[in-house]
């Protein structure tokens, strides 16, 4: 088992290393291409759209044939994307189709990789593992973007077809060194569909849960630096230092305070990672240095790092063997619906002032917390 979780963790970290190069490089390929600075937002958006639309789907097709092949489409999809980006970056239109087949590709990839985790890990150690995935998760987002934006000083389109090698790189070692988790049976469900009969069980509370942690947290990504230029005058490269400190702290929540949680204990540290996001949005309107903001960014980072990743544990943990892979999907979709409705929410709450849309934040944090609240509530009634 630990073998196999070791070599998906190597997979997760090239992943999302590969990913994250190509972040440094976006904004400059807008300008230079001389297009509508909000053509950036659609790159991003239609991302995001189409992960929230294709993960139910392959989360049904793990559960009818298995996570491998799920996971080897994903990486072979997710290389392409990237490979048609970097030979056609002078190409708007097929820069939205890369960006359309590269969402999809992350739905197949988060379904295959977290569903295999929670196929071989018993309840009681489970959080443990997915705080390790969480891990190379946040080390990826360390240093793929400090290789991206070495890469783009050379070539924009450099970054690109690094990252396409990457991941071919991933595909060869999931090909030879990944094995089958799950062996589907004649109850795998058929119907390809959003499964909605989850959102009137308890688990419901927690897909809920999931949606309103990413339009916060996106939210907050996509305004922190609007904030930082209006009150500090932050700059591109304080802003990156600020994030690279942040990711650290993340990995060090996920790899070394979530795996040694027992099974149990979940609750209290949800509250507490709620707690560091709430003081932080409070604090962030009246920012007034780099290092007030980097505080700020470190309990943001530390206090999602806890909640996200535990909310996940318990959602693999209510399925059955065979509805893994869809209801890990169903998160991860809601996730991304998150990612779209929260930048647009919090940017138009900044044009009201710039302190608005963090005071938002505050409230659908506590928000947030009463659902987490309430899904332990309802499960101790069912005990």
């Amino acid at each position: 088992m630990k073998r196999t979780i070791s070599l998906i963790m190597v997979i997760q970290f090239l992943i999302y290393f590969g990913f994250s190069m190509i972040i440094p490089v976006i904004p400059q390929l807008v300008e230079e291409m001389g297009v509508s600075t909000t053509h950036m937002g659609w790159l991003l958006a239609v991302y995001s759209l189409a992960s929230f639309l294709s993960a139910p789907f392959f989360g049904r097709l793990s559960d009818r044939f298995g996570r491998r092949p799920i996971l080897l489409y994903g990486l072979l999809a997710f290389s392409f994307s990237f490979l048609i980006f970097g030979m056609f970056i002078d190409v708007l239109w097929i820069l939205y189709i890369s960006r359309l087949i590269g969402g999809a590709a992350s739905g197949a990839l988060y379904t295959a990789t977290t569903s295999m985790v929670a196929d071989i890990t018993p309840r009681e150690t489970r959080t443990k593992y997915m705080g390790l995935l969480g891990m190379c998760v946040g080390m990826g987002f360390i240093f793929g973007p400090g290789v991206g934006g070495l890469l783009a000083d050379i070539s924009l389109s450099l970054a690109y077809y690094m990252t396409t090698v990457v991941i071919i790189g991933a595909l060869l070692f999931s090909i030879f060194k990944i094995e089958e988790t799950y062996r589907p049976g004649n109850t795998a469900g058929k119907n390809i569909t959003l499964p909605s009969e989850y959102f009137i069980r308890p688990v419901g509370i927690l897909l809920i849960t999931t949606f309103f942690l990413m339009v916060t947290m996106s939210g907050m990504e996509s305004t922190f630096q609007l904030l930082g230029i209006e009150r500090i005058d932050i700059t591109p490269a304080e802003m990156g230092a600020l994030f690279f400190i942040g990711g650290i702290f993340n990995a060090i929540v996920q790899g070394g305070v979530i795996r040694k949680l027992k099974d149990g204990q979940e609750y209290p540290m949800m509250v507490l990672g709620q707690g560091l996001a709430l003081i932080a949005f409070i604090m962030l309107p009246f920012m007034n240095s780099l290092i007030y903001a980097g505080i700020c960014i470190v309990l943001l980072m530390s206090g999602h790092a806890l909640v996200r990743t535990l909310v996940t544990s318990m959602i693999t943990k209510e399925a059955a063997d065979h509805e893994v892979g869809r209801l890990t999907a169903t998160s991860y979709s809601l996730d991304s619906l998150g990612r779209i409705f929260g930048p647009v929410v919090f940017n138009l709450l900044f044009i009201v002032t710039p302190g608005t849309p963090f005071w938002f934040g505050a409230g659908l944090t506590i928000f947030t917390t009463y659902f987490i609240f309430q899904y332990y509530r309802k499960r101790r009634k069912m005990a």
